[in-house]
């Protein structure tokens, strides 16, 4: 067989899978994480037709042949082993944010599991949870775990009450009732209560909100900081 023409389509079939495969990555820089764009399997590709053509190389002519199907073969064979380690980094990103998921629901579901025990205690016939376990500090936004917890609470009136209106009453207590900030805060939060309950799928037209300023703790724990209550939530369903 014609040695010049082995070469020529050696070459030719290291160039096309040089090409196919280095154009993965040059269209824009790559990114670690799920945006990486085919990060590995482009490097992969650059490097498996490196190494081949050195392999190829040794084993073959020096000068054509060897070394133009390594690096043929060897862009191919990289180009599948980054593209599988991308595969399975994208399904351990995936993992992750799947574990994260069932840790931040068991916590809500521990924290609910408390309320409802010290409920069944001090006052069954209401609903009322310090602000806290909601927002941090004199915060109108929502805190991670709040945000949790409010999942939950949406998932059990999805079959508890289910066409029930319900009432977000937000209390925080000040010794001035004509207080523009206490006023603002306590509006703010009922409304981002109800925000976030309809972020987790219950019908916006069965929510209302209720600011009021207290001059007293709404509710006393004897087991707990007794000024706790000071602010605090509380779930009202109306027409049960």
């Amino acid at each position: 067989m014609n040695r010049g023409k082995i070469l020529m389509d050696a070459t030719t079939l290291a160039f096309g899978a040089c090409v196919a495969f280095s154009s993965i990555g040059c269209s824009s820089q790559p990114v670690p994480g799920p945006d990486k764009l085919g990060r590995d399997e482009g490097l992969g590709a650059i490097q498996g037709a490196g190494a081949g053509m050195v392999v190829g190389a040794q084993v073959g002519a020096g000068t054509g042949p060897g070394a133009a199907i390594g690096a043929g073969f060897g862009a191919i064979a990289g180009a599948i082993q980054g593209l599988m380690k991308d595969s399975l980094e994208e399904t351990d990103i995936k993992n992750e944010q799947e574990l994260r998921a069932t840790r931040s629901r068991l916590v809500a579901q521990d924290v609910l599991a408390k309320h409802y025990e010290m409920r069944m205690q001090m006052h069954p016939g209401r609903d009322i949870y310090p602000a806290d376990v909601f927002f941090q500090g004199d915060s109108a936004k929502m805190c991670p775990q709040g945000v949790a917890v409010v999942k939950e609470i949406a998932r059990m009136n999805e079959f508890r009450l289910p066409y029930s209106r319900i009432i977000v009453a937000s209390y925080a207590k000040s010794a001035d009732p004509e207080s523009t900030y206490v006023s603002h805060l306590t509006e703010r939060r009922a409304r981002e209560f109800v925000n976030q309950l309809v972020r987790a799928g219950v019908e916006p037209r069965r929510l209302e909100t209720r600011a009021v300023v207290v001059d007293a703790p709404v509710l006393i724990d004897p087991n707990d900081n007794p000024t706790r209550y000071n602010q605090a939530i509380e779930i009202i369903p109306v027409d049960k």
